[in-house]
Order: C-alpha cells, then structure tokens, then sequence
C-alpha cells in the first residue's frame, strides 16, 4: 500500500516537472512588440527627410501592416501634404539648394520659426539701394529658389522690411511703399515661374519687424530684406 502511494507521489511530481512554464517566456511578447515598434519610428525618422523616399517607404509599410485588406491613402496618393512634413520636404529642397549654389547662399539665409520656414533675401544681394527693381543678376537665384519653393503646397507669404532710416523719393515717398514693392516684385516673379497664385500672399512691413539691431550698419543691412514665409498650416 505504502509503495502504491510512493509511486503515485512521484508520478504527480514527475507529471509537474513536464508541465510547461506558460508564464516563464511571456516577456518576449512585450519585448517584440517593443522592437516591432522601434523599427516602425527609425523607419519614420529616416524617411521624413526626403518627400520621394518617405512615399516609397509608406507604400512599403503598407504592404505589410494592412491585414484588413482596406487601402490605405498616404498623402502623396490625395496630392496633399502634411504641413510639418511639407516644411521638412521644401527645407531639405533649399538646403541641398544652398550646398550647389554658393551665390545664392552668400545673399540668402534660412530659419525656422513659429510661423514656418523663413528665406531672407538680402537688399544687398537682389536689390539696388532705394530700388524695386530685381538685379541683372538675381533671376537665376530666385529660379533655384522656386524650384525648391514647389516641393511644398503650403501657403508662402512674400514680406518686405527696410532698416529704420526714412527715405523719401519719387517713385518711393516712404519705407512702407518701398517694402511692399520689393515684395510684390518677388512675388509676381515666383508666380511667373511655377509658384501657383493660390499659395502666393504679399505685405510690407517697412522698418516695423527687424531682426537685428538698426543702430548699427551692419544690423541695417540684415533688416534689409524680403522673407520668403513657408506658412505652417495653423498660420
């Protein structure tokens, strides 16, 4: 009797030791769940840096991540452009722009800011002193220009700024009037050259939003400019 129980113990324990552990491995779900994620982010980040790749890699992605069967619209298949992502995609333009065209870097600079993504133009590089006219030698740079200005459908405003010394001619009786011509010059070149009319905006600020300091000769001159505004979409 007691060698029956003894043997019934130890098929019960032998029984227990075969089980299998069901909680023991359940961490590696989490963990590739984790990794499936990570890959899917790098995938992001490396694609937003270019409009053409970031469409090949979605159109990739959405091969393998639709299991319902429904289609998936990525934004280049609609023809319209996230605002973040049209900023990075005409960032990049002029950037790569910038690094072939060292004369249209030397009289051209680029930030972003809360509005979106600003090009100054300078005086100095596109206009004659107290003048709207477009210099000889600035055509080629606001072609350059347009071209990369077209990987975005966000809205671009052409603004004119003067430094804060009054000026008084003929053809200009004040900074307001100078600002707003130099701007609406650049503007109906652009438009002239494939920058669709609904995207083109236009305003003249005269010396009323510098962004350096008029006391100097130095600050005049960066104050001198037309800023070229990729809007964000909120603006």
């Amino acid at each position: 009797m007691s060698e029956q129980r003894e043997n019934n113990g130890r098929r019960r324990r032998d029984k227990r030791r075969l089980e299998p552990t069901d909680s023991r491995d359940r961490w590696l779900i989490s963990y590739a769940d984790l990794v499936t994620l990570l890959l899917a982010l790098f995938i992001v980040l490396f694609a937003s840096a270019d409009h053409k790749r970031a469409t090949n890699i979605a159109s990739a992605m959405a091969a393998q991540f639709n299991q319902s069967g429904d289609p998936i619209v990525s934004p280049a298949s609609t023809g319209v452009m996230p605002a973040a992502d049209s900023l990075v995609a005409v960032r990049t333009a002029i950037e790569r722009t910038f690094a072939t065209n060292k004369a249209l870097r030397d009289r051209a600079a680029i930030r972003i800011t809360e509005r979106g993504l600003v090009v100054s133009l300078t005086e100095a590089g596109f206009f004659a002193p107290a003048d709207a006219d477009i210099r000889g030698d600035a055509p080629p740079l606001l072609d350059a220009l347009a071209d990369a200005l077209r990987e975005s459908d966000a809205p671009l405003r052409v603004e004119g700024h003067t430094d804060s010394l009054p000026i008084s001619t003929a053809r200009y009786p004040s900074n307001w009037e100078l600002s707003a011509a130099r701007a609406t010059t650049v503007l109906t070149y652009l438009a002239g050259h494939g920058i669709p009319a609904a995207r083109l905006s236009v305003a003249g600020y005269a010396a009323g939003r510098p962004i350096a300091n008029n006391a100097t000769a130095e600050g005049r001159a960066q104050n001198r400019r037309v800023d070229l505004v990729v809007l964000r979409s909120n603006e």
